[in-house]
Order: structure tokens, then C-alpha cells, then sequence
């Protein structure tokens, strides 16, 4: 990876849960023992979100479900914002054991690897899981030509550059897991394994065997074609390597002996080129009040209410104050940057912004919500976004108003300052035409 010198490297567990309310508590209870814990929950419609922050997890929200994959991901964006420099994942339902921590650990240290898959003993599994597996391990390995021991295990731990290298997957799935190897093997980092115990108690499985089973079989394909395609690149590559290697020797040399006087002071003592990064604190954001103080009225009064003056601090300083867009229609809109569906609305209310002179778009993020400014400024550059960012707390006064308890939530205002409508979850194109014309008409 990865890891440098630093004896302290930055790790955080990441378990992606979708409707574990009856585990996840005692899951992560048991992994914070050992390290900071996420919990990605993916759209679940039970306690799940609010079980695992009342065991002490960083709690990210993603509407509606999405996926293991998507859920992942969400979870290595925020690792990396937060500068961690590797995640180990762990499923919430039980299966793995957090006790089993410091064998990753260990071996992170030891090996240096990118990718360390916790590897289960199949003859100890329930049929037919234990048959599938098997069979699956075998062609995988066949496939990818060199053998891998478990390939459908999600206990894993991920240095920085592998996670980095995961973010432009499009599988949503279980299948994510899988792809992520080949990932690894083709950029040639460096895959390991740590055995594991296999631990099965009857739960129900997510996973759909024929529809997953085609898509793995295809899978298994596709990277037998793809490494196929990397071996044959990589011979042509080689051919004249030798030839190559001679004028390179002496520009290598003469490299090496510059180096050499750059990286010393006048003692002769070698300079720390790269210095150890301070150490992150993991502090969880605060959690929205259970109730609304009497100050503020609940939801279903605030619809249908004038917007009430407040005025907000944007990311480049400036102020934004509602009473000065009367006669507008006003798109208040909730997001972070760990979002997977607020980065797929944002174009949107990018366009929306440039093409309607009679609509203000105003996106609300709170900085200390499992990102940082630095994160902010970067996702805006990455999308190609100038649309007014205001900064205001998870648990201040805005977002208390309209509730907001999941991300993205945009909230919508008529030309005479009235509330008129809260959007849950990702809009769409045909979401905002239906609804800015049900404005413009009322």
C-alpha cells in the first residue's frame, strides 16, 4: 500500500447493515473494542441506523437501498475524506467475529498488503452453501488464473489505494466483493488472506441464488476474458524491455546519486521526505434530538408556513438570506459528500440552476457530518458544481425544521416564501418537472 512507516496506521471498521436492528448493536458493541466503527446503513426500514449509533458507531445513511456494494463504497469515500489509511468490513448479522480483529491487523503490518481476505473454512458451512462455495472458489480461481481461497467473504480489510481504486464500480451487489479482487490482481497489489471461523446460526440470507448465481457465472467469464486481455497487453509490453532498460540504467544512476544529496542536511543526517501524518480522532456527529423543543413546530405545520427569516453562511463566505429571494421558487437541498444519491442528483440541481432564472437551488451540508470543508471543495471541483453551498448543523435549528433525518432531503418553496413539499431521497428529472410545475401553476 500503503502504510508507510508509521507504527500507528489510521483503521476503521466498516460494516454496511440493511434491516439488523436485532444485531447490529451487539456488533458493533463488540468491534469498537478494537477500532472506530461506520455503519453504512442502506436504506433500512427498521431501528437499524439508530441501534448502531446508540452503540457508539458513526452512522451514514443511504435512501433507498442500494446494495452491498453501494454501501461499501459510500463507506470508503468517508474513510478517505477522514484520512484512514485502511477499513476493515465486517458484516452486521453476527457472521464475523470483531474477536478476530487483530489477526488483520497483524497481518496488514506484516505482509503489507492491499487487499487480506478472511478466509472460511467451507466443509464447516450448511449445505448447500458449503457445495456453492466450493464450486465457486474453483472457478474463480480458474478464471482469474492463480487461487484464491474465498472469494465471497466480506470480512476484509482494504488498504487506501484499494479503496481508492473500488470507487468507480458499478456493481451494487454482492458481486462488488468479487470484482474488488480482480481489481487488486490486475493493478497488482498485493492480495493475502487471514483464516477465519465460519459461523452460521440460521439467519436469512440476502442473497438471491438464481438471479446472483447468473451474475456470478457471467462474472467468472468476464475476468477470465479480462485477464486474458492483461496477460497478452503485457507480453507485448515486455518485448523490448531489454533494449529499453539500457539508456534508462544511466538516467536511473545519475537519479539516484541527486537523491542522495537532496535527502541530507549538511550533517549527512537523511531528511524525512515524507512525515507521518497526524493522527485523526473519530468523533461521531451528533444525533438529531428525538423530539422537536416547543420552539419549533412539527413538520406537518411547517408545510404550508412562510419559510421563516433565517440567513446562512456559504462554503466562500458569503451570506444567504431567505427573506431576500421572494418571488423565487427556493430548492432547499440536504447532502453530504459520502452520498451516493445526492452525487447523482447534483448535476441536476446544477442544471436546474443554470436554466431557471426563477428558481434559486441552495444545497445545505453540515461540514462536520463525516466530512470535512477540504472534502466539500473537492466534490464541488469534481462535478463541476457552483451552486451556493450553505453550511449549518445536523442538529441546529434548519435542519430540526424540516426533520431531516436522511440524506439526500430537499425541501421546496413557492414564489410567496410558503413550504410546499419535503423530498425524501434522490430526485429525479421527472421529479422536479412535476413538481416546479405544480409551483408555477399554484
Amino acid at each position: 500500500m500503503g502504510q508507510g512507516d508509521s507504527p500507528s496506521p489510521r483503521i476503521l471498521a466498516l460494516i454496511p447493515a440493511y434491516n439488523e436492528a436485532g444485531r447490529v448493536g451487539g456488533v458493533v458493541t463488540a468491534v469498537r473494542a478494537y477500532l472506530p466503527v461506520l455503519v453504512v446503513d442502506d436504506g433500512s426500514a427498521d431501528e437499524t441506523a439508530r441501534l448502531a449509533a446508540g452503540a457508539g458507531a458513526t452512522v451514514l445513511r443511504q435512501q433507498p437501498n442500494q446494495g452491498k456494494g453501494a454501501a461499501l463504497r459510500a463507506g470508503f469515500r468517508w474513510a478517505l475524506d477522514a484520512g484512514c489509511d485502511a477499513v476493515i468490513t465486517l458484516d452486521a448479522d453476527g457472521q464475523h467475529d470483531p474477536a478476530e480483529i487483530p489477526a488483520f491487523l497483524d497481518a496488514f503490518t506484516a505482509r503489507n498488503a492491499d487487499l487480506i481476505i478472511g478466509e472460511r473454512a467451507f466443509r464447516q458451512m450448511p449445505f448447500p452453501r458449503n457445495l456453492s462455495n466450493t464450486i465457486g472458489r474453483a472457478l474463480f480461481s480458474w478464471a482469474l488464473g492463480q487461487p484464491v481461497r474465498d472469494n465471497q467473504s466480506g470480512y476484509r480489510l482494504l488498504s487506501r489505494r484499494m479503496m481508492e481504486a473500488t470507487l468507480d464500480s458499478r456493481e451494487g451487489g454482492f458481486e462488488f466483493e468479487v470484482e474488488m479482487i480482480v481489481t487488486c490482481v490486475q493493478r497488482g497489489y498485493r492480495l493475502a488472506g487471514v483464516p477465519i471461523r465460519t459461523i452460521y446460526e440460521g439467519e436469512k440470507s440476502h442473497i438471491r441464488p438464481i438471479p446472483q448465481t447468473v451474475h456470478f457465472m457471467r462474472m467468472v467469464w468476464a475476468t477470465r476474458q479480462a485477464m486474458r486481455r492483461a496477460r497478452r497487453r503485457e507480453r507485448r509490453r515486455t518485448r523490448w524491455l531489454p533494449l529499453l532498460t539500457l539508456p534508462l540504467i544511466g538516467v536511473f544512476g545519475a537519479a539516484l546519486v541527486l537523491a542522495q544529496g537532496d535527502a541530507s542536511d549538511g550533517d549527512g543526517e537523511t531528511l524525512a521526505l515524507y512525515p507521518t501524518p497526524a493522527p485523526v480522532t473519530f468523533i461521531p456527529p451528533t444525533p438529531l434530538p428525538a423530539t422537536l423543543p416547543p420552539t419549533l413546530p412539527p413538520l406537518e405545520d411547517v408545510i404550508g408556513m412562510p419559510l421563516p427569516d433565517m440567513t446562512l453562511e456559504t462554503l466562500d463566505g458569503r451570506s444567504v438570506r431567505f427573506r431576500d429571494l421572494a418571488g423565487q421558487i427556493v430548492v432547499l437541498n440536504f447532502w453530504a459528500t459520502w452520498c451516493v444519491p445526492c452525487q447523482r442528483e447534483m448535476p441536476l440541481l446544477q442544471q436546474l440552476q443554470d436554466e431557471r432564472a426563477d428558481v434559486r437551488v441552495i444545497a445545505i451540508t453540515d461540514p462536520h457530518l463525516g466530512q470535512t470543508e477540504g472534502a466539500i471543495r473537492e466534490f464541488l471541483a469534481r462535478y463541476t458544481l457552483t451552486l451556493p453551498v450553505a453550511l449549518a448543523e445536523e442538529d441546529g435549528p434548519l435542519f430540526r425544521l424540516f426533520e431531516v433525518a436522511q440524506l439526500p432531503t430537499t425541501v421546496f418553496v413557492d414564489r410567496a416564501g410558503i413550504v410546499r413539499l419535503r423530498h425524501l431521497g434522490e430526485l429525479t428529472e421527472d421529479d422536479l418537472s412535476a413538481t416546479l410545475s405544480q409551483l408555477v401553476v399554484g
